[in-house]
């Protein structure tokens, strides 16, 4: 990332005191854009709930950043980069007065409405939030606008599908990214290389020289204070339909005929035609205690 690759952005994050935020999101931006401390032509605003000063926010933000082994200056970043937004209720005031201040960081700032809205918060709050954004109007702005949608993406196929109108009837299909943030994993991207850019590999990879596959997810994290999520969707909601099945198809599919997200979406959706149905005999299934 370079200040001259990188138009000036505003990063708003609906979830900005989360989980996601602590552990993920906030080292990736501090990764990205940290080194531009001092030419930051861009803000970080997380929107949530609870009421939180500027200075509040800056000083939970550095404290997870040193949890997380940052190194630097996360301090002064913060201090530069970060602000804060409560959404109170979610009322059309409290909605209204998020645009206003979206537009008093970037008059500030010299952003010329370039945003990116990333909704870092629980599957069941995406519609009204997804609502709100359109109905006042910030589902479109001066510059680009995008919207980041985290996995899960809908419940089952009907609500996914539901979804999809919905984000259709507000967004267009340009502006939306779906993602799942285990494909931003550094093992995960190198698996692309490991089996497309080394011959020995790619000529042995096939059903008649590999006999099994197993793939373990190795995290000792638990379920900590995400209990309620995981009372509504389970693990195997949180973990297999979504970042299991990518790497599933990563590692079964075959060589696309391009390196984009059409080509490769196309491959991995060859292997998913080609899984047959699992059986609930096949499944041992467990629960937390």
């Amino acid at each position: 990332m370079t200040n001259e690759s990188v138009q000036p952005f505003t990063f708003v994050v609906f979830g900005g005191t989360g989980d996601l935020m602590r552990r993920k999101l906030l080292p990736a931006l501090y990764h990205l854009t940290g080194r531009h401390i001092g030419n930051t032509a861009y803000r970080i605003l997380g929107v949530a709930r609870k009421p939180m000063t500027d200075e509040a926010y800056r000083t939970w933000a550095d404290r997870a950043l040193q949890e997380a082994g940052i190194e630097g200056s996360p301090s002064r970043w913060c201090r530069e980069a970060l602000y804060y937004h409560s959404i109170g209720e979610g009322t059309a005031a409290d909605y209204e007065s998020l645009k206003q201040r979206i537009e008093t960081l970037e008059a500030a700032g010299g952003i010329p409405g370039n945003r990116v809205f990333y909704l870092a918060i629980p599957p069941t709050v995406y519609p009204s939030v997804i609502e709100a954004l359109g109905l006042h109007g910030l589902n479109h702005s001066a510059g680009w606008t995008r919207l980041v949608i985290e996995k899960p993406f809908g419940y089952d196929l009907e609500s996914a599908r539901q979804l999809n109108t919905l984000l259709h009837r507000h967004f267009h299909e340009d502006q939306i990214f779906r993602i799942d943030h285990y494909l931003g994993k550094e093992t995960v991207q190198n698996l692309f290389v490991f089996r497309f850019a080394n011959y020995i590999f790619e000529t042995i990879w096939n059903r008649e020289r590999v006999a099994s596959v197993q793939i373990t997810v190795a995290e000792d994290l638990g379920v900590g204070s995400r209990a309620g999520y995981y009372d509504r969707t389970g693990a195997l909601r949180d973990m297999v339909q979504n970042h299991l099945t990518q790497l599933l198809t990563l590692t079964a599919m075959e060589a696309p005929v391009r390196y984009d997200a059409a080509a490769v979406r196309f491959e991995k959706i060859k292997v998913l035609r080609a899984v047959r149905p699992i059986l609930p005999e096949e499944v041992v299934f467990g629960q937390y205690t």
